[in-house]
């Protein structure tokens, strides 16, 4: 993957990130239990073409759920793919009738997904249909591209998306953006809170998670900008997650590039402790498998 970048290996990329080493993560930052997310969709990406790209998918899929397996107690799976991709259906049944898995990462903008294009729409569908029919949690990384409208994104989701996943659960990653907290991403925000609430029931099974939301360098001069025109992170981050509701905020760190207690920390610097640690009690309540 590296090499399709044109980029060299580094140290941290080759640690082994297996199950163990989620445990002792965990056993350190004193967490019980954690999702384990497949990488798959990678091999489907048109960022990194592999040779006998599903057969690779699969392997993939299946390393993650072995590696789950070992801490049944502790960890839960999630398999993925490129939703685009002729296999994506099968690859989904499949491994839903395997009944390893908790649920389905989605990841928008490494496969390229358009929700302007009316087909991969058509196919998020019933991408969405299966999953719902496996009681299967969605995770998507939903934000696709640096140049990005959130507002009208956040629209077509809510639109002709949201509506076909209604029996089970959907997390949104990063708070719905791909990395810090700017201002298309507190726009597409804005967009799924009026659906929740106006959806009152129906939306009770839209969630967010807080990985990345604060870069590394977070408390580097996190001071507001000046001027009645300027974007100011600080003090709408804490409001649209006020209006979210606190039961549906998840933590996440986007791990490995940062760990479970500094990113807690930077947390509590934007947040305060006492909302921090209400938003690391929240589970999600899963029933995966048909």
């Amino acid at each position: 993957m590296l090499k399709a970048f044109g980029q060299a290996p580094t140290k941290t990329d080759s640690l082994i990130l297996n199950a163990d080493t989620l445990i002792e993560r965990l056993n350190r930052a004193k967490f019980n239990k954690a999702w384990i997310l497949s990488n798959a969709y990678w091999y489907g990406s048109p960022f990194t073409p592999v040779e006998n790209e599903y057969e690779e998918v699969k392997k993939q899929n299946d390393w993650t759920a072995a590696q789950a397996a070992r801490y049944a107690d502790r960890l839960a799976a999630f398999m993925s793919v490129n939703p685009l991709k002729p296999y994506a259906l099968k690859e989904i049944e499949r491994c839903a009738d395997s009944k390893h898995f908790t649920g389905l990462k989605l990841h928008f903008a490494n496969s390229k997904v358009n929700l302007f294009d009316k087909a991969h729409v058509s196919q998020l569908q019933k991408v969405f249909a299966l999953a719902n029919e496996n009681r299967l949690v969605l995770f998507i990384h939903f934000r696709n591209a640096q140049d990005w409208n959130g507002k009208t994104n956040a629209e077509i989701f809510v639109k002709h998306l949201a509506a076909f996943a209604k029996e089970t659960k959907i997390v949104i990653a990063h708070l719905g953006g791909w990395g810090n907290y700017d201002k298309p991403t507190d726009e597409a925000l804005k967009v799924m809170v009026t659906y929740m609430h106006k959806n009152g029931a129906g939306g009770n099974n839209l969630y967010f998670d807080l990985s990345a939301v604060l870069p590394a360098n977070a408390n580097e001069g996190r001071q507001p900008a000046e001027g009645k025109g300027s974007w100011n992170a600080a003090a709408a981050l804490p409001k649209r997650i006020g209006q979210i509701g606190l039961d549906h905020i998840l933590f996440g760190t986007d791990w490995p590039l940062i760990d479970i207690d500094p990113y807690t920390r930077l947390l509590e610097s934007a947040l305060g402790t006492p909302i921090v640690r209400e938003i690391l009690r929240n589970t999600v309540p899963v029933d995966a498998g048909k």
